[in-house]
């Protein structure tokens, strides 16, 4: 009766038909199974898993260990110049270079995780392409082929990023090798595919007729396939190359080397500078290997439009090699209009204003104290009988840097126009030296109208100063006569319409500045400024009882340490933009902005459809941007090369930086479409492309 009752009770228990837990009846052991296979490959094959991490573990060794970690950031720049220069053009290869080199200033540990970093995904993808495109030339050669691996892709590349990792880490466990391989299997589908479809696009009859010529199968691959296959190749491979980065910062969770382990640990302990840092110089390398990757006629897309694209399009990556029907539509020929002698007068003045500019560098300066380097070292408040160029560090410093830069522009804007108008460089045009003048202009003079540190008392600005100044104002009144008077035209008409959202963008900018001129431009935390006479007084008073008893010298540690925290603190020092103690520079950014504002108005074409109007008023626009940028870089990098520890400069500098970027971005859509006219015939009318 006993047995009975119990049976009666489990059957009253059991869940019905329709209740989840009915479920928990039937377990299917999948886990289990999984347990199982893992623990029989592990055993019984570990010899292949040997040699599949064999390749991944010693090309990490090479690339990463023995030739990337051991060069000076300088070589790596430098390598890449000429890589970025020969794959794609010089200003590809100067940017690739200047990035890196952003990322090397940024401190000897982040450049070591950035040459980490460029060397996982250089391995990630060198083994895509080895296994990749002989597999795309096979499926595109062969229908068999592809009607297997194609399902296979088709399943590759809809299973999330993060299952990926799973068998890697149940075979190889947790590490750079293991994170590199689920990089290099997840980019890998791409390259795939899109070398297949370059293969099976090459015309049949062009095919045949490699054939009926006697060309053995291995000629009319290398000699006919693959170099008509070749853009597809190139975007599979930019692609894969996308995917690899972005997989990368992912992989971190299991323990990813480089950049994306920063990242990982910043976000994990809320660790900001490290996030940002971190964050900015995997930013940069993900450009760098983009635009040398990319083909030219993507040139235009930004990266995070492209990673978009490329996760977008992983299934469909041959979508991706559709071009536009505009390229190369233009093939006539002419010749760009010649320099007239309207021209050459405010040529000639914007060029001597440019001269004065590059000689002011070599004059003095600074006399008796620093200017910007006495607010962050000591040794500039006092320089008695002392003077300084233009490029001294207790000089004009930075500022003397870009002055040289910006004037040596408008002169080669003028030489240039003069010798082959219309075919140098983009920015070496009267567009250009207009811009260059105006920044000159902005920056010298927020210089002269700076405040000099209350410690600097014996500080006088120098002949150079008020040399560059003057040759600013040459400069930008010859190059604002040279562009009203230049026969430049637009590629494609101007929309009629007011653009009303470039003067919102502009009002968003000076915005920007007033949140920067209000914002910390310096935080001074020297041991001199935050110790006063009472905290010194109890330290002195804590080390003295600690030499009297030794036994509490732990203890006394301690309470000296709360005591330099608590008066830290209390003495930051944080100097705004606006202050009387410190340059003052947040006000004139925000003045410069607000002329960049008014400037925009007529840029916008609210005062008139006249085409070379807006692109005057939107050179002027985007010169007054680029002067608030070339003050902000000029105080941040003059502090970086020369202020004591513990003074670093503060967050509104860098706010200000981006009110500049964006005032001159909004001339940026009307700025692209200029160019010097071309004129057709012998006859006096002149058409633009």
């Amino acid at each position: 009766m006993r047995v009975l009752a119990q049976q009666q009770s489990d059957e009253a228990l059991r869940p019905g038909f329709f209740d989840n837990q009915v479920t928990e009846q039937f377990l299917i052991p999948v886990g289990a199974w999984a347990d199982q296979a893992v623990d029989w490959i592990a055993v019984r094959l570990d010899w292949l898993l040997a040699i599949v991490e064999w390749p991944f573990e010693n090309l990490i060794n090479l690339v990463v260990e023995d030739i990337l970690e051991p060069l000076p950031w300088v070589v790596v720049a430098i390598a890449f110049f000429v890589i970025g220069t020969l794959t794609r053009n010089v200003r590809v290869g100067a940017f690739a270079a200047g990035a890196l080199s952003l990322c090397g200033i940024l401190g000897n540990n982040y450049w070591l995780e950035t040459a980490r970093t460029i060397g996982f995904v250089g391995v990630a993808v060198l083994l895509c392409v080895i296994v990749g495109i002989p597999l795309g030339v096979a499926c595109g050669r062969t229908d068999s082929t592809w009607r297997v691996v194609r399902p296979l892709l088709d399943g590759m590349q809809v299973i999330p990023s993060f299952v990926y990792m799973l068998p890697f880490i149940f075979f190889f466990g947790v590490g750079v090798v293991p994170a590199t391989m689920v990089t290099m299997t997840f980019a890998l589908p791409p390259l795939v595919r899109l070398t297949n479809l370059g293969i099976r696009q090459v015309p049949g009859d062009v095919v045949e007729a490699s054939r009926a010529y006697g060309a053995p199968e291995w000629r009319v691959l290398l000699d006919v396939q693959l170099p008509l296959a070749r853009p597809a190749i190139a975007t599979g491979i930019n692609q894969t190359l996308l995917l690899a980065v972005s997989m990368l910062g992912i992989a971190a969770i299991m323990g990813a080397g480089g950049l994306g382990r920063v990242l990982f640990q910043a976000i994990t302990t809320q660790d900001i500078p490290k996030g940002m840092a971190s964050g900015l110089a995997f930013f940069l390398v993900a450009v760098v290997l983009d635009r040398i990757s990319q083909p030219e006629d993507t040139d235009s897309a930004s990266l995070i439009r492209r990673v978009r694209l490329a996760w977008a399009h992983r299934r469909d990556p041959e979508r991706l090699l559709t071009t536009g029907e505009g390229a190369g539509a233009d093939a006539s020929e002419g010749r760009f209009a010649r320099v007239t002698a309207k021209e050459r007068l405010p040529m000639g003045i914007a060029a001597a204003g440019g001269v004065l500019a590059v000689v002011s560098v070599f004059l003095t300066w600074t006399s008796g104290a620093g200017l910007f380097s006495a607010y962050g070292r000591r040794a500039d408040e006092d320089l008695a009988q002392q003077s300084f160029s233009g490029l001294e560090a207790s000089g004009g410093s930075w500022f003397g840097y870009m002055a040289l830069g910006l004037g040596l522009l408008v002169v080669g804007a003028a030489l240039m126009t003069l010798l082959g108008p219309g075919r140098g460089p983009r920015w070496l045009t009267a567009d250009g030296s207009l811009i260059s003048s105006l920044a000159l202009l902005v920056m010298m003079a927020c210089y002269v109208l700076a405040s000099a540190a209350d410690a600097a008392a014996s500080y006088s600005a120098g002949a150079g100063v008020y040399v560059a100044l003057a040759g600013a104002l040459l400069a930008s009144a010859g190059s604002f006569w040279w562009v009203s008077l230049a026969p430049h035209s637009p590629l494609h008409p101007l929309t009629a319409r007011i653009g009303w959202g470039r003067v919102v963008l502009a009002g968003v900018a000076v915005v920007i500045l007033g949140m920067a001129a209000i914002s910390g431009w310096s935080f001074d935390q020297r041991k001199d400024v935050v110790r006063d006479a009472e905290v010194e007084r109890q330290i002195a008073e804590l080390e003295a009882e600690a030499e009297a008893n030794p036994t509490q010298s732990g203890v006394i540690s301690a309470q000296i340490s709360a005591l330099l925290a608590t008066q830290s603190e209390k003495k930051l020092i944080i100097t705004d933009g606006v202050s009387g103690t410190g340059p003052g520079l947040g006000i004139w950014t925000l003045a410069a902005g607000l002329a960049g504002l008014i400037a925009a108005v007529p840029a916008a074409g609210a005062f008139g459809r006249d085409e070379h109007l807006r692109w005057r008023w939107s050179t002027v626009t985007a010169g007054i941007g680029a002067g608030v940028v070339c003050v902000t870089i000029g105080w941040i990098a003059t502090q970086v090369r020369s202020a004591d520890d513990s003074y670093v400069t503060g967050v509104g500098a860098f706010l200000a930086l981006i009110g500049g970027v964006v005032l001159a971005a909004t001339a940026a859509s009307v700025l692209k479409e200029f160019r010097r006219s071309k004129v057709y015939a012998e006859a006096e009318t002149s058409f633009t492309h």
